[in-house]
């Protein structure tokens, strides 16, 4: 404390001097050592003159040790944490993708286009397994159609070759024609001596012989006709049956 001297009464009036403690020196801007503190200094002389403000107004040293205490909390803060903060941490989620074990985005699309390449493969290799098989069956149906509209003409040449007027060039002709019929898929068959197969031949007429063990054709009175395992026309036979 002080002690000012009133010029009118010469009364001696108690006056005030302080200790600057503040962490920051108002003139240089630094942080002070520990422990050190500035000398007592009288406020009217650190006012400047007409200004209305004393130099040592505690608010203002009170704001300024906050602030500074602040930064230093948050450095401090910083460091405790042990985190190495990047300048550029535009890396930064990249990396806690790669940790994390999740897939980057270009490779969560590589995976979505094979997938889609995948499956319309496999649909393609469908619709061409599909194709074909209508193919097969467009064709089978076409020489089944044209073997149908022939049967009738061919049971004629066939009678005609059996009486003899199929001579010279005609005969030529028609060898050609069940060869051609045959290229196309279209086999006659029925012989005499076969064995009866109710799947393959319609029994004309039946009778009983001592020749045969078992159901045997005899006579062909009309061939069949089939495209692979498809009848076209059962052969129509006669059959004999085993004497009991």
């Amino acid at each position: 404390m002080t002690a000012n001297e009133d010029p009118q009464d010469g009364r001696t009036e108690p006056g005030f001097s302080f200790n600057d403690k503040r962490r920051i020196d108002p003139e240089t801007g630094e942080v002070r050592a520990d422990g050190q503190q500035a000398a007592p200094q009288d406020p009217a002389a650190e006012a400047p003159a007409g200004s209305g403000e004393q130099a040592g107004d505690p608010a203002q040293a009170s704001g300024a040790g906050a602030s500074a205490a602040g930064d230093a909390t948050d450095a401090a803060d910083a460091a405790d944490l042990g985190v190495e903060i990047p300048e550029d941490a535009s890396s930064l989620a990249d990396e806690v993708v790669t940790e994390g074990g999740a897939q980057s985005p270009d490779a969560i699309l590589a995976e979505e286009r094979l997938a889609d390449l995948q499956r319309i493969n496999a649909e393609y290799a469908a619709y061409r397994m599909r194709a074909n098989r209508e193919q097969d069956r467009a064709r089978e149906n076409g020489a089944i159609a044209l073997a149908e509209a022939l049967i009738p003409v061919l049971d004629e040449v066939r009678l005609a070759k059996e009486n003899g007027d199929v001579t010279g060039q005609f005969d030529v002709h028609v060898t050609k024609l069940f060869e051609s019929l045959e290229k196309a898929g279209v086999v006659q068959y029925g012989e005499v001596g076969e064995e009866f197969d109710p799947a393959h031949h319609e029994a004309l007429m039946q009778q009983p012989s001592d020749e045969v063990d078992g159901p045997t054709v005899f006579m062909v009175m009309q061939p069949g006709y089939r495209y692979g395992d498809r009848i076209i026309r059962a052969a129509r036979v006669g059959v004999q049956q085993p004497a009991d």
